[in-house]
Formats: C-alpha cells, structure tokens, sequence
C-alpha cells in the first residue's frame, strides 16, 4: 500500500506544480496590471498638482513687520495694478528728460499751488527747467574754456549768464554767490584822447594806460 501510494503521489505532483505555476503567472500579471494602473494615476495627480500650481498666484511677500503684501508685478483684478505701474514708470522714458519728474510734481504738490495737479503739468515744468539748465552750463563751459580751465566755477555761470541778454533779463535780480562783478569801466573814467597837432593839449595825463 505505501508503495502504490508512493507512486500516486508523485504522479499528482507535477500536476500540483504545473497549476502552482500557472498561479504565480496569473499574479505576476495581475500585478503588473496594477502596478501600470498605480503610475498612470500617479502621473495624472502629477499633472493636476502642476496646473494647481500653475494657478495660484504668487506667494505674498512678508515685511519685517510680518505683515503680508502682495508681490511685485502682480495684480488683483486681472493685470489692471501691472499696466498701471508700466504707465507710470514710462512717463519718465517717453518725455526723454534726463531730470526727475516725479520729484517736480512732489513738490507742486507740497507747495498748495493748486487743489490738483496735471502730470503733464509736471512734465512742462521739468523740460523748461532742464533746458535753463543745460543753456547756462553749455555757456559756462565756454567761458571755462576761454580761460583754459577744465572746472565750471560760479564765476565763469556769473560771465556766462551776464553776458547773455535773454539770462541777464532774466536772472536780474539773482545774485550769484562767489561769481564777481562784470569787467566794466564807465566811458567817463576813461583818459582823453590826445591830439598829435600843434594845437594839441599838452595837459600831463594822470594816468597811463
């Protein structure tokens, strides 16, 4: 009886091992199926989290004080505070000035010159101030450079603007300080002139030029 049992039980088992074999196939590929199905849905929450990302807005930034404010550049109500900046910021290149304009419109602010203030208001003020400006030191120069210096100092602005009629009407009553007096004798003080016949004065001269 052991003996035909013996053989019994080995006759079962490469049955037993081929149905074991066939199992693990199903598993193996039951599994992979999973593991295929895992990382898609992996891949599809990645893309959500990205587009999430991509849809916030920019982190507030955090002063000292810890209070938060919102980041350069960024709008609330759909780009409108971002093209105001870009407008603002671009009235200084469009005008071409090389002097501050919003320094000009600070201060007619704080003057009380009037209840409100135009920018373009500002921005005439500040062109005709720069172009005072650039004419008195384009003559100044000059003068500097008649008397070979490479230094403009109140005396050459005092010769430049003195002799200019247009700036001397202008700044008539402007006292320049460290700037001198204009080179001038009346014609009253000047010597008589002396005749070369024998009528001629003989009168000594008092001085001698």
């Amino acid at each position: 009886m052991s003996r035909v049992e013996d053989e019994q039980a080995a006759a079962a088992e490469p049955g037993e091992e081929e149905e074991d074999g066939d199992h693990e196939e199903e598993d193996e590929e039951k599994d992979g199926e999973k593991d295929g199905e895992d990382e898609e849905k992996d891949g599809e929450d990645d893309d959500m989290d990205d587009d999430e990302e991509d849809d916030k807005p920019a982190p507030a930034a955090i002063d000292k004080k810890g209070r938060g404010r919102p980041a350069k550049g960024v709008a609330k109500d759909g780009g409108a505070l971002k093209e105001k900046g870009e407008r603002a910021a671009s009235v200084q290149s469009r005008s071409g000035l090389t002097f501050p304009i919003h320094r000009f419109a600070k201060q007619l602010k704080r003057g009380g010159y009037a209840k409100r203030i135009a920018v373009a208001g500002s921005v005439y003020l500040t062109s005709v101030i720069e172009y005072v400006t650039a004419e008195i030191l384009e003559l100044a120069g000059n003068a500097a450079k008649d008397q070979k210096k490479n230094r403009i100092i109140p005396r050459h602005i005092q010769l430049a603007i003195r002799s200019d009629e247009e700036l001397n009407k202008y700044m008539q009553n402007v006292t320049i300080c460290g700037g001198g007096v204009i080179p001038n004798i009346h014609s009253v003080l000047l010597p008589r002139k002396v005749g070369l016949g024998k009528d001629a004065d003989t009168a000594p001269m008092s001085q001698e030029f």
